[in-house]
Formats: structure tokens, sequence, C-alpha cells
């Protein structure tokens, strides 16, 4: 949490020297960070508000790569606030702007289509998921991103839960596990557990679901998130009235 606080502290910084200097990039660019940081601290309202000012910032310099970038961010905001529909709108629009822009946004255009891919995993639109998901995995892994290869092969492996692929949704999940290791953080790799706990239990492998689950509430409750609760009702579910 302090690290995120110093981090937001030095994004405002930048952003109120950007306004008094007249700077278009650091008048886009500081409140696009400063709403990525939000958006990780779950300051959804906060984050709202500093993306929808980068994208306007970004929008008034002509700046379609920067515009992009706050339009995909604004739709992880909306989609953590159940606004699924819009969600998948704002990410398509980065996407699109990508997509017309010059050479070199690849890594760009992969972090929009994992936010697409979120979407619309949220939206039932599974097949579609998948595609955009294994695209940007594809990008993440000759960029050598090791966390987004990771997290990449978390959603898969979320989608293919979904889809009750659960040997494939086991095997990514694993996968990830073992990019991830020693990056990414333990909140992140908790998220993994529970999700390779839900592939192995259904897959009858109830032994070591349960130990994926236990180490992943361990984390949870260490860190009080809030997702072990419904880690504990993996574990207990017959003592959740």
């Amino acid at each position: 949490a302090g690290r995120f606080e110093e981090a937001d502290g030095e994004a405002h910084l930048a952003m109120d020297l950007g306004r008094a200097s007249g700077d278009p990039w650091t008048c886009g660019n500081a409140p696009n960070e400063r709403g990525i940081l939000a958006l990780y601290e779950n300051r959804h309202v906060d984050a709202e508000a500093h993306l929808s000012r980068a994208r306007d910032a970004f929008r008034a310099d002509a700046n379609r790569p920067g515009e992009a970038s706050a339009l995909c961010n604004l739709s992880r905001v909306h989609l953590a606030t159940g606004r699924v529909a819009s969600a998948v709108e704002l990410a398509e629009q980065g996407i699109t702007i990508y997509e017309k822009a010059e050479t070199g946004l690849a890594l760009r255009l992969a972090n929009g289509k994992y936010a697409l891919g979120l979407a619309l995993t949220a939206s039932g639109r599974t097949v579609q998921a998948r595609a955009v998901l294994t695209e940007a995995l594809h990008v993440f892994q000759e960029s050598r991103q090791q966390l987004w290869h990771g997290m990449t092969l978390f959603r898969l492996a979320e989608v293919h839960l979904a889809d009750r692929r659960y040997t494939a949704a086991a095997a990514n999940a694993e996968q990830a596990l073992s990019v991830l290791h020693g990056i990414g953080g333990e909140w992140r790799r908790a998220n993994v557990l529970t999700v390779l706990g839900q592939g192995l239990a259904a897959l009858g492998q109830t032994d070591r679901a349960r130990v994926c689950w236990t180490e992943a509430l361990s984390v949870f409750d260490g860190l009080g998130s809030p997702e072990a609760k419904a880690v504990r009702v993996l574990l207990h579910p017959a003592a959740v009235a």
C-alpha cells in the first residue's frame, strides 16, 4: 500500500506540473498512471475520474495510442464495477484505435486484448474471450513479458473453467504458476491457486484441490483480501448457510 501511495503522489505532482507547464504528454500520462494505481487499490471512483481525464487530455492532443490506453484502462474499471457491456465496448474502441495507429504498438494492442478478454469472459462470450486472450498470449511470450504471460495463462484458465474444460483449465493454471514463480506477488499466486483447485476438484482430484485452496486461503487471510470468503466456501461448503 505504501508503494502505491508513493507512486500516486509522484503521479499527482507530475500532473500538477504538466498542467502548469501546459505539457500535453504529462497532462495525459499522469492521470492515466493515477487511474491505474487507483484501480489496483479498488478505488474505482477515483480511477474512473483519473482515466476519463486522461482520455480527454489524449484526445485534445490527438494522441491516439494514449487515448486507446485510457479507454482500455477504463474498460477494466467498468468491469470491476459491474458494467460489463460498456467494458466490452470501451476495450473494443481502444483496440480499434491501436489497429489503425502506426506500427510498433503490438504490446499495447496485446494489453488491450487482455482487457477485452476479461470483459468478454464476464459477458459469457467465452469463445471470443479465448481467441483474443490467445492472441495476446503469443505477443507476451514473444516479448518476454513474464508477468503478462503468466496472467494471460491464468485468464485462459478462467475461461476454460467457465466452459467446463477442466483439464485445460488445470493445465493453464499450472503453467501460470510456473511462469509467475517469483514475480507478481502472493495475491496473484493465490488467485491462480484458487482456479487450479477448482479445475482439479472438477476432475475428481479433491485432495490436490484442497491443498491449493488451503494455501490460497492462507495468503488471502494474511493480506486481508476479500477473496478469502469465496475460498473458505470452496473448502467448507457445508458450513455456509
